[in-house]
């Protein structure tokens, strides 16, 4: 199989491409005004005198711009109405930032106070092995930080230039596979970066819906919901067919992931002072990426000739790669 083609089989929900962003800042000053927590709508809250959650900053290099931020040093200080010089520094892509990420991507923006409070005590234990809880800082909030970690550490994220595809039993974006009343079906999609790597540890979505009415199966039908790439790159995922199906309906299976990398973080000049991760787009700081393939599952009618007109509908579900790098998609009828 060709490189080019597997990118056809990737269906890109939204992609913020920062190549060039990196380019441009990768050396630039920048001033980084600190910003009051209490005044905003951040979320997070004081913690022995010291505000543990998103802090919201202003950006400037010309023209100002504003943000959210989580700081990376657990035993540094910033100030609020405070304004630092900073530079704009590249992520390296480690385990330490993949798990970072992953908080990132799956637990920001935070629900609510106590949320934002345990991803900003997560971020600092991910990215600093010596973490000591600070003696200001309560017990359940370094608690629930410490469970976040947890959850975070050896995990990954999806990136721009990956490739997303499934591999059983379909092998194309959109494409079915013929199941009976009652049948379960294995699917599998696969992970692989840029060099066709497995990315392992990465979160996968599965939902199946019945269609033409949309209907989502419960826990029932598609199992698991949620899980995520192993070694190999692979996630994989059980739905049975309802023995109630009509003829005329089909099943639609969706895997999908994302993902906020935050490839540039700002570098405060000052080394005294804390080390901030901004999100969002402000810089290009951050780059976001979704991802989903879809497969089918046409029910043989149980009908004369049934199976020829099951493969008829069938021969609709492609989605082809055309030369020139543009996509054709085919409906079902």
């Amino acid at each position: 199989m060709q490189k080019a083609s597997k990118v056809g089989y990737i269906v890109l929900l939204s992609l913020l491409f920062a190549s060039i962003g990196v380019a441009v800042y990768a050396e630039t000053t920048v001033n980084v005004l600190i910003g009051n927590p209490s005044a905003g709508s951040v979320k997070g809250y004081w913690s022995g005198g010291y505000w543990v959650g998103e802090i919201p900053i202003t950006v400037s290099n010309g023209s100002p711009q504003q943000t959210t931020a989580y700081c990376m040093n657990y035993d540094k200080t910033i100030r609020v109405g405070t304004t630092y010089p900073a530079t704009l520094a590249a992520v390296a892509d480690t385990a330490e930032w993949k798990a970072v990420s992953y908080v990132l991507t799956w637990y920001n923006p935070p629900e609510d106070n106590d949320a934002a409070a345990a991803t900003q005590v997560a971020i600092w234990r991910l990215l600093d092995d010596g973490y000591v809880k600070p003696s200001w800082l309560y017990e359940s909030v370094d608690n629930a930080g410490n469970t976040l970690a947890a959850i975070a550490n050896g995990k990954d994220v999806v990136r721009q230039g990956d490739v997303f595809e499934w591999i059983e039993p379909v092998a194309t974006n959109q494409s079915a596979v013929m199941g009976n009343p009652g049948e379960t079906i294995t699917f599998k999609a696969k992970l692989t970066d840029v060099d066709e790597n497995p990315r392992p540890g990465v979160k996968v979505i599965f939902n199946s819906t019945l269609r033409p009415d949309d209907v989502e199966f419960g826990a029932a039908y598609l199992y698991p919901a949620v899980t995520h790439t192993d070694s190999n790159g692979i996630a994989e995922v059980t739905v049975k067919v309802p023995e109630t199906i009509q003829n005329g309906q089909s099943i639609k299976v969706k895997a999908s992931t994302k993902s906020v990398w935050p490839q540039m973080y700002l570098d405060l000049t000052d080394d005294g002072r804390q080390d901030l991760i901004g999100i969002g787009t402000t810089f290009e700081l951050t780059v976001s990426t979704n991802v989903c393939v879809l497969a089918y599952i046409m029910v043989i009618p149980e009908v004369p000739l049934g199976t020829l007109t099951a493969g008829a509908a069938c021969a609709f579900a492609f989605v082809f790669w055309k030369k020139g790098g543009r996509l054709k998609k085919q409906q079902l009828k």
